[in-house]
């Protein structure tokens, strides 16, 4: 199904103030939803889905998946945890009903891919790409094993390291043969920062770069030797190993044997996901070039020119690129020869055929509810996909459902008000309100959700709850004006089939329907009694950048937003109003056994709260959907209002994106607000504002705010 996700000006997606709390009264109970108008979707879908491909099976953190040459089985790693130095190498027979995997060998490494030799029924040699701890730190490597000769086991004594190179973050770590039989390896610039050792365009490093050598022909107990044909090779001060440079951290390489193209996709930093057709000596541009943006022009080096990506996609529509496979299975002819590769944030997969000279074709294919972080083939050359989340999966073509109702254009054909007018919610979608309202350029919101019988919300404390297929999600925005509320938005947020959709309707100028906004988004000019206004209704993309899934998409479902006096009965808690309503998945902290004990949000007003406590809820309302890890924001930070002041790192820390003029800048300069980056980005509406996207006008208080909070810091801040 189509993940459409809800493009809400700035992430707070549930955002709305008290005083707008609808229309329920003291008597307000829950009303199972029994309404299923939303059961289609306004677009027609791409042309295929991803399924299980072994329902039974059930690996955890699977990363990497491939067939095994010359037999009915597949390999796949697994990883145990990010903090946890630890995978595995773990196989399966390809039966329909298989539900375990046997485990081939244990590592202390993190695991990332796996590639067999080309003469694998001869030699026996799997190479793996693992990162894990060396002189002086991380190290990423490429390591050999062996099989032993029954194929029943990799021998961990086989171990052989073929090549490694210091790195922590951007590590690179995948390889591919050739048909030239070279073994082609790619690397990360080694930082989880912005080309922090600036070794992006420094030929004298193995790092940024895609690496070729030859295991083949080097002599007995010598990992490799350079082939002369490197382009390299003569060049002073050139490790002769590269065979293209400029790369940020590319995520996965591949190479079609029967077409002689290699693909190498790569994760961006700000703005852009990408991948390469790789090409003898090209220079892909990092860190003077994100993708074709130009980041740093001065530090581009040469001695090639900088060469494009060959797919390129912008945050919008992808955050973290995973590399793919070339298609040469017989399921669709239609693919054959085409780069299949996705996204690891937003579920989607895309492929494109290009004939080594121009694009023939690129199309989605797909846009599933997967964490997708690597692609191989089963035994019969068909496409598997490792969902970290859990799974391997393939693609099935997507079969319209029949007799289904149209999608509902105008707001008053959903069936969520009984009157649309006057706002009355039809039974069953019920009001609620939140502490801290999002920043939606100025306007309020009021709020309900519905659900259908039997669904829950899993709550956390200390991050955002989860829900049940079913759920949905309602608010409308409107403007203060000196007549009237001006109504400018309504919007849909559901979760139907484990995936998120979301829509907004615009309201008509009359103020008595809304209708579907595009899926582009829009801008409109509001006719106010003060004057005209531009109002942004982002795309149902650019929402992709804050409805992430490391924010679970409903940015406001929270225990701090939620733990407050319902509208109608100020003696009543919201959370206990939930339990005692049936709402609360089972746990032993419920809500309900104290309230008083669960942290909250204090509103930006709220005057009796610490400056800190009210900044730090409006940088989590606000930004932690983002700057969170695995949040996509692309930065050191840590926002997340559970995360100690000195875990932030904000406080007297360096800019990585630029220092915007400011003289000995800092993220967050305690004392002085002038050279505070976090002020200038959150009080300007331009190229590097924060929130990026579906806001065009700044939040005069919060950033008020931000400046009195950073003044009143010391330096011993931590």
């Amino acid at each position: 199904m189509n993940r459409l996700l809800f493009p809400f000006a700035i992430g707070c997606a549930l955002a709305i103030e008290s005083h707008h709390a609808g229309a329920a009264d003291s008597t307000q109970r829950y009303i199972p939803w029994t309404n299923n108008t939303f059961s289609g979707t306004p677009e027609t879908p791409p042309p295929f889905v991803a399924v299980p491909a072994y329902p039974n099976l059930k690996p955890k953190n699977p990363i990497a998946v491939m067939r095994e040459p010359g037999a009915n089985r597949v390999l796949y790693l697994e990883n145990y945890g990010y903090d946890e130095l630890r995978g595995a190498l773990r196989r399966f027979e390809t039966k329909p009903d298989v539900a375990a995997a046997e485990v081939l060998l244990e590592l202390k490494e993190h695991v990332y891919s796996l590639t067999f030799h080309p003469n694998f029924t001869s030699n026996r040699f799997i190479y793996l790409g693992v990162n894990g701890l060396g002189p002086g730190g991380k190290h990423t490597r490429i390591v050999r094993y062996t099989f032993d000769a029954d194929l029943k086991r990799v021998s961990a004594e086989s171990r052989f390291v073929v090549i490694e190179w210091p790195s922590n973050g951007h590590n690179g770590g995948d390889c591919a043969f050739g048909r030239d039989g070279m073994l082609y390896v790619t690397s990360g610039d080694g930082t989880s920062a912005m080309d922090r050792d600036n070794v992006g365009q420094d030929l004298s490093s193995l790092r940024a770069k895609v690496l070729r050598i030859d295991v083949d022909g080097a002599p007995e107990g010598k990992p490799y030797i350079v082939p002369a044909d490197n382009p390299f090779v003569a060049l002073t001060n050139a490790r002769p190993e590269t065979w293209a440079n400029g790369l940020r951290n590319p995520s996965r390489i591949t190479s079609d044997l029967e077409g002689s193209q290699i693909w190498v996709g790569e994760n961006g930093q700000d703005l852009r996901e990408y991948a390469h057709l790789l090409r003898r000596g090209e220079n892909y541009g990092w860190s003077a070039y994100e993708g074709s943006r130009p980041m740093f022009k001065e530090r581009l080096k040469g001695p090639s020119p900088f060469t494009p990506p060959t797919i390129e996609h912008d945050h919008g529509e992808y955050r973290s690129l995973t590399g793919g496979v070339v298609y040469r299975g017989r399921s669709f002819p239609d693919l054959k020869g085409a780069y299949i590769y996705g996204d690891y944030s937003t579920g989607r997969i895309h492929a494109m055929l290009h004939d080594g000279t121009k694009v023939v074709w690129h199309k989605e294919l797909a846009d599933t509810p997967l964490m997708i972080v690597g692609f191989g083939f089963d035994p019969n050359g068909e496409v598997l996909i490792a969902d970290y989340n859990g799974g391997i999966y393939r693609l099935a073509p997507y079969v319209p459902p029949t007799n289904r109702a149209p999608f509902p254009r105008k707001l008053s054909e959903t069936g969520l008000f009984a009157d649309v007018d006057a706002q009355t919610p039809s039974p069953g979608l019920m009001s609620y309100t939140i502490n801290h309202p999002g920043w939606h350029d100025g306007a309020k919101g009021r709020h309900w959700f519905a659900a259908p019988v039997d669904t829950k919300f899993h709550v956390s404390d200390n991050g955002w709850w989860n829900s049940d297929n079913g759920v949905l999600f309602v608010q409308t925005l409107a403007l203060d004006t000196s007549a009237e509320p001006r109504r400018i938005e309504t919007r849909v947020l559901l979760k139907r089939e484990n995936d998120w959709s979301a829509y907004t309707y615009v309201w008509n100028e009359a103020q008595t329907d809304a209708d579907l906004a595009p899926a582009k988004g829009m801008s409109t000019t509001l006719n106010l009694p003060g004057g005209p206004r531009q109002w942004l209704v982002p795309s149902r993309s650019d929402c992709l950048v804050c409805h992430s899934r490391a924010a679970n998409f409903a940015l406001s479902l929270s225990t701090r937003q939620l733990n407050r006096p319902t509208a109608e009965d100020s003696s009543v808690n919201q959370l206990t109003w939930l339990e005692q309503s049936g709402l609360i998945s089972d746990r032993k902290d419920k809500p309900a056994s104290d309230p008083a004990t669960k942290p909250r949000f204090p509103a930006l007003s709220e005057t009796n709260a610490t400056m800190e406590a009210r900044a730090r809820a409006y940088l989590a309302v606000n930004c932690a959907h983002c700057h969170v890890p695995d949040g996509g924001g692309n930065s050191a930070m840590d926002l997340a209002a559970w995360t100690p002041l000195r875990g932030t790192r904000l406080i007297d820390q360096l800019p990585q994106h630029g220092a915007l003029n400011l003289k000995d800048a800092r993220l967050i300069a305690s004392g002085v607000p002038s050279r505070s980056v976090l002020v200038t980005r959150t009080a300007l509406r331009i190229p590097g504002q924060m929130p990026p996207l579906g806001t065009i006008r700044p939040d005069t208080e919060a950033t008020k705010l931000f400046m009195q909070w950073i003044a009143s810091l010391d330096t011993d801040t931590q």
